[in-house]
C-alpha cells in the first residue's frame, strides 16, 4: 500500500493564484498565451477548402472533449469553415471547466482571425477567474478528502470511493492526464470486480482522448457476470461491449493496423453510445474503409453484412459502394470513394491514413481483377479502374515486385501476361518434402522403439538440484537400468 501522506505536505498542496500579466493589445494572460494550442504542426500546413461540408449537421453528433478536438482541426484544416469552427469551440469549453484548454483555444483564435472572431468569442476574463477559482477549490476538497481517509486507515472501499470520485471530477473537467495518474493510485483498494472494470473503463476513455499517448492494452475483457450493480453504474452489457470494440478500433487505426482496427469495428454492436469519442457514423466509414484495405471480396462481403448493415445506411451510398467493390465494379467504387474524400480529409482520426488507405483499396482490386486472367490488357483494366494507364503500370510494377501479382509486362504491347506455374514441377517438390518428412519421423520411432525393447530409460534431473557439478556427477544424473536377468 502507498505510503501514509505528511500533514505539511497536504498544506502546500494549496493552488498558487499568482497575478497574471496582461497584455492589453490581445486582452490575453501572458501566462495563458505560453500554453500552446493542441495538433501537430502539419495540421496548419496542409490547408484546403470543403466549402459543401455542412459543420452544423456534423458536429451535432458529438459532445464534449472530442466536439472540440474536431472542431479545432476543422478550423486548422478548412479556411472557409474556420469562423464557425473556432466560435463553436470556444462555446463549447465555456461550458466545462478546462480554463488551460480554454485560453490556449482563445489565444489561437485571436492569433489567427483577429478581430473578426467577434467581440462575444474574445477571452472571458470573469468566466475564466470563476471557473478555475472553482475548479481549485473544489479539486483541493477531493484531493484532501482522500488524504484523511488514508491518514486514518478507513476501510478500503471509502477511500476507494473518495479516490474515484476525485478521478470522475478530473475527468468532467478535462484533466485527462490527471485522472490517468489518480488512476494508478488505486490498486491497492480494489477488491470488487465491478471496481477493477470501471476504472479500466475509464482509464480506456482516458486514453482515447490523449490520442492513446498512454493507452496500454486495448483488449479489455467484459466480466461474465452482469450484475444488477454494474448495470446501473454502466448500463447494459451490449452497450460496453460496443464502446470498448469502438474504442479499441479508434487505436488499432492510430497504429496503422488495418486489418485489427475492421475486425473491432465490425464488431462494434448497434447499441453503441459513445458521443464524446465515437459517432456511429464513424464506426461505419472507418469500418468499411478499413475492410476494404484488410479483406478480399469473399471476406469483404461476410464481414460486412449483419448487424454492421445498420451502421452502413447511416451514410448514404456506402453500402452500393461496398456492393460494387464485391462485384468488380471497381471504377464506381472508386468513384464513390473520391467523392467521399474530401469531408473525410475533416475528420482528425482517419484524414491522415486516407492516402495509405486508398493505395492497399486499389492493389487489393489489382490483385483479384487479375487473378482469372493469363494475360489483360493495360489500357482495359485502366479504364476498369478509373485511373490513368500510366499510374496503372506504376502500381502494376509495384505488385510485381512485391510478389502479389505473379505476372510480367510487356511493355511493347502494353499487356500484363501471367506467370505460368509448373504444376509438375511443384508436385514433385510437395513429394520430396513429404519423404524426408517420412523419413525423418520413421527413424525416430525406430530409435524409441530399440530403446524400449532394450529396457533403456533416461531419469529426468532431480528438482531443486544444481545441474552444475562434474563429468562423473552428470553421469550419475542418467541411469541405465539394465535388465537383472
Amino acid at each position: 500500500s502507498e505510503g501514509k501522506i505528511s500533514e505539511p505536505t497536504l498544506k502546500k498542496r494549496k493552488f498558487s493564484k499568482a497575478p497574471l500579466v496582461k497584455d492589453h493589445a490581445s486582452n490575453m494572460s501572458v501566462e495563458e498565451k505560453k500554453i500552446s494550442a493542441e495538433g501537430p504542426k502539419d495540421e496548419k500546413e496542409s490547408v484546403f477548402d470543403c466549402k459543401d461540408f455542412d459543420l452544423t449537421k456534423y458536429i451535432k453528433e458529438y459532445q464534449g472533449p472530442t466536439k472540440v478536438k474536431r472542431l479545432l482541426f476543422i478550423a486548422r484544416k478548412c479556411p472557409s469553415l474556420r469562423l464557425e469552427a473556432y466560435r463553436l469551440a470556444i462555446s463549447e469549453l465555456k461550458k466545462g471547466r478546462n480554463t488551460q484548454k480554454y485560453a490556449s483555444v482563445v489565444s489561437e483564435a485571436r492569433e489567427t482571425l483577429g478581430a473578426k472572431l467577434g467581440e462575444k468569442w474574445v477571452f472571458d476574463e470573469a468566466w475564466y477567474d470563476s471557473t478555475r477559482r472553482e475548479y481549485h477549490e473544489k479539486e483541493n476538497q477531493l484531493d484532501t478528502k482522500v488524504y484523511m481517509h488514508k491518514r486514518d486507515e478507513d476501510p478500503r472501499e471509502e477511500t476507494l470511493e473518495a479516490i474515484k470520485n476525485h478521478i470522475e471530477y478530473l475527468q468532467d473537467s478535462g484533466y485527462y492526464s490527471e485522472a490517468q495518474g489518480k488512476i494508478r493510485t488505486c490498486k491497492d483498494y480494489i477488491h470488487k470486480v465491478e471496481d477493477e472494470f470501471y476504472l479500466k473503463l475509464i482509464e480506456i476513455e482516458n486514453a482515447a482522448h490523449l490520442d492513446f499517448g498512454e493507452f496500454l492494452n486495448t483488449m479489455y475483457s467484459i466480466p461474465p457476470k452482469w450484475s444488477s450493480t454494474m448495470q446501473n453504474k454502466f448500463g447494459s452489457k451490449k452497450t460496453v461491449e460496443a464502446k470498448i470494440a469502438a474504442i479499441s478500433g479508434l487505436y488499432s487505426l492510430h497504429r496503422s493496423t488495418y486489418d485489427n482496427a475492421a475486425s473491432h469495428f465490425t464488431s462494434v454492436g448497434f447499441d453503441l453510445k459513445c458521443p464524446t469519442i465515437i459517432s456511429k457514423r464513424d464506426v461505419a466509414i472507418y469500418g468499411t474503409l478499413c475492410a476494404m484495405a484488410s479483406y478480399r471480396r469473399a471476406q469483404l462481403k461476410r464481414e460486412l453484412s449483419g448487424e454492421f448493415k445498420k451502421f452502413m445506411i447511416l451514410v448514404p451510398g456506402l453500402a452500393d459502394m461496398v456492393q460494387n467493390f464485391v462485384q468488380c465494379k471497381f471504377r464506381s467504387a472508386f468513384e464513390y470513394l473520391e467523392k467521399l474524400e474530401p469531408n473525410l480529409k475533416l475528420d482528425c482520426y482517419i484524414s491522415k491514413h486516407l492516402p495509405s488507405l486508398r493505395g492497399k483499396i486499389q492493389e487489393l482490386a489489382v490483385v483479384q481483377y487479375f487473378e482469372p486472367f493469363s494475360h489483360a490488357r493495360i489500357s482495359r483494366m485502366a479504364v476498369s479502374f478509373g485511373m490513368s494507364q500510366s499510374k496503372l503500370e506504376k502500381l502494376l510494377v509495384k505488385l510485381i515486385e512485391s510478389g502479389s501479382v505473379k505476372a510480367r509486362i510487356d511493355n511493347f504491347n502494353k499487356v500484363v501476361i501471367a506467370q505460368e506455374s509448373n504444376s509438375r514441377e511443384e508436385l514433385f517438390d510437395k513429394a520430396i518434402k513429404r519423404g524426408v518428412a517420412y523419413v525423418r519421423d520413421l527413424r525416430t520411432l525406430l530409435m524409441r522403439m530399440s530403446l524400449a525393447a532394450n529396457d533403456f530409460s533416461v531419469s529426468p534431473f532431480p528438482q531443486g538440484r544444481n545441474q552444475g557439478g562434474s563429468q562423473s556427477s552428470d553421469i550419475k544424473r542418467m541411469e541405465i537400468a539394465a535388465d537383472p536377468l
